[in-house]
């Protein structure tokens, strides 16, 4: 016994003093439990005339409860975890208390509900909870041992906590019965509105995989038609390449041409210029033959004159001179187209040099107007090669691309499946509720 006897002589219990109460709605429940425990005014007037003992006692019965709960490490991992054993302590002497205050109405039931709210939500199971209840109502057996000293008295006060005990477990019980109800109503709720979701979830997933599966296939269509392209176009820049290269070999041969034009264009000027003076020399041989001409026509009438004062023997000398005369007149005339046709050359030749000129004007322009195009040619090359490289990455790109997407119709399809089970499984849980 946890309590020793007091030296005092036996005395029954006195209750004269002590209040008893039970307000309940006529025909409920409650009105039923406490006729079926036999619970009555005067065990209230008990159980009320034992709350002074219980007070005096209330910090040893209290210790022994959670000392009591040594012997379960998960319990006091819960009250670690949720509250403080020094709180809680203070709330069950409260509690005890109450219970021995002779009343049980609407707020005594509510506090007891309460509490045994609070036992479910922190996940105290229920066979804990009746272990601690038991050890409590050994604790105010104990009590009652100590304070009641005769026999009947003390088997009636154990009889009367007994049943306000029991009453409590009553209250627990039930208040446990309905929290776990609506605990798994909410969670049959829950489990409804997650099976209804994952239905209509894996409805949407399959539609969607359907969706994207489609998508991505004329997307790997269109990916293979535009890698397609990305080769004709890289085979495109390549000829494109290969004619530009001709084309800047061909215009550095046209270049050698143009070289080769204006070195004989020189050749040409050169000869022309000497030409000239030589035509020149010419014009000065011409007068000079012009001049003597003109002087043996001179010397031809001066001899003609000398002939006829000669009279009779100065005749075949006037023949002479007359030929002579005749000769002069020939050569001058003669020298005089040889005069007019090296005139005429001169001015061939200066329009030749003039035509060479802009042959040569023309030759320069030219070349000024190939290397123009063989720089644009060379910028063809480079930009044909860039786009060719381009092209090749573009490809590189489309291909792995392509291999992304097949890869994500693959991963698709898992998804596909992956909502076919689940709607599976929807269809299972439904029909397992049923």
């Amino acid at each position: 016994m946890l309590f020793k006897q007091k030296n005092k002589e036996h005395m029954k219990l006195d209750i004269r003093n002590s209040q008893a109460n039970i307000n309940v709605n006529k025909g409920s429940d409650f009105e039923k439990q406490f006729k079926m425990i036999g619970l009555t005014y005067d065990d209230l007037k008990v159980i009320n005339a034992l709350q002074p003992f219980v007070v005096e006692e209330i910090d040893t019965i209290v210790t022994r409860f959670y000392a009591n709960l040594e012997h379960e490490p998960s319990l006091l991992g819960i009250i670690r975890d949720k509250s403080s054993i020094e709180k809680l302590k203070k709330t069950l002497k409260t509690h005890i208390i109450e219970m021995f205050s002779g009343i049980v109405d609407d707020s005594y039931l509510e506090k007891r509900r309460k509490i045994a709210r609070v036992h479910v939500r922190i996940g105290l199971q229920t066979k804990w909870y009746m272990c601690a209840f038991q050890d409590l109502l050994l604790s105010l057996m104990d009590v009652i041992e100590k304070n009641v000293m005769q026999t009947e008295e003390c088997l009636r006060a154990i009889r009367a906590v007994s049943k306000i005990l029991n009453l409590e477990q009553q209250l627990v019980i039930e208040t446990y019965a309905s929290e776990e109800e609506k605990l798994r109503w909410e969670a049959e709720k829950q489990q409804t509105s997650v099976r209804d979701q994952v239905a209509s979830a894996s409805q949407n997933l399959a539609a969607i995989s359907e969706e994207t599966n489609a998508s991505l296939q004329q997307l790997n269509a269109q990916s293979a038609e535009i890698t397609s392209l990305a080769k004709t176009g890289a085979k495109l820049s390549a000829l494109t390449e290969e004619r530009a290269q001709k084309g800047k070999e061909q215009l550095n041969d046209q270049n050698e041409n143009m070289t080769n034009i204006e070195g004989t264009v020189n050749g040409i000027t050169h000869d022309v210029e000497a030409l000239l003076e030589l035509s020149k020399q010419m014009q000065e041989i011409v007068d000079i033959v012009t001049s003597i001409a003109d002087q043996t026509n001179l010397l031809s009438l001066n001899a003609t004159i000398e002939a006829a004062r000669a009279g009779e023997h100065g005749r075949g000398f006037s023949v002479v001179a007359e030929e002579v005369r005749k000769l002069s007149d020939q050569t001058k005339s003669s020298v005089s187209n040889v005069s007019d046709l090296i005139s005429n050359s001169n001015s061939q030749i200066n329009t030749l040099t003039h035509s060479l000129e802009k042959i040569r004007g023309a030759v320069d322009k030219g070349r000024s107007g190939m290397e123009e195009t063989e720089d644009h040619f060379k910028e063809i090359v480079q930009k044909m090669e860039e786009t060719k490289t381009q092209n090749s990455n573009i490809e590189n790109e489309l291909i792995s691309f392509n291999s992304a997407i097949d890869q994500l119709g693959e991963a698709f399809s898992e998804v596909a499946v992956s909502a076919e089970s689940m709607a599976t499984v929807s269809q299972e849980m439904s029909e397992a509720r049923s």
